[in-house]
């Protein structure tokens, strides 16, 4: 499969983040991309997702750099919901992580996936810039 361009030209790398064996329900898994050190996490959702990935289009990961001012975003338990550590902001990973709570100017930048039959999950690209990130590609070392 090709590679997906940005806006800027660059290509994203393609890196395996998963198997679907890996996502249980409730379960997140953390992974870098597209750069070493930019945190990503990825769910199985069990229901249909706009931009979802594999059979059911449930497969969904976003960046956990909050929109904000870039704080640690993780998955809270209870609410099902992406929660911002410093500020509460509060994200709908079942509405492609659009911002449904808080100070969060703007949607968790969703990484595109792509499911093989096999079951391998791939990384192949970001929708949206990171916080603190002017290319999403630049300053930092490639995922590989």
């Amino acid at each position: 499969l090709a590679s997906k361009a940005n806006a800027s030209g660059g290509i994203y790398p393609r890196v395996k983040v998963a198997n679907t064996r890996d996502l249980q329900a409730g379960k997140t898994l953390k992974f870098d991309y597209p750069l070493v050190g930019r945190k990503s996490i990825i769910m199985n959702l069990g229901c249909t997702v706009e931009g979802g990935a594999g059979a059911d289009k449930s497969i969904v990961a976003y960046s956990m750099f909050c929109t904000h001012l870039g704080c640690g975003v993780d998955m809270d338990k209870e609410s099902g919901m992406l929660v911002c550590e410093c500020h509460q902001s509060v994200y709908d990973p079942k509405l492609s992580g659009k911002v449904v709570e808080g100070p969060a100017p703007n949607s968790l930048p969703m990484v595109l996936l792509e499911v093989e039959k096999n079951g391998d999950i791939y990384a192949e690209g970001v929708a949206g810039l990171i916080y603190g990130l002017r290319n999403n590609l630049l300053d930092g070392e490639e995922v590989k």
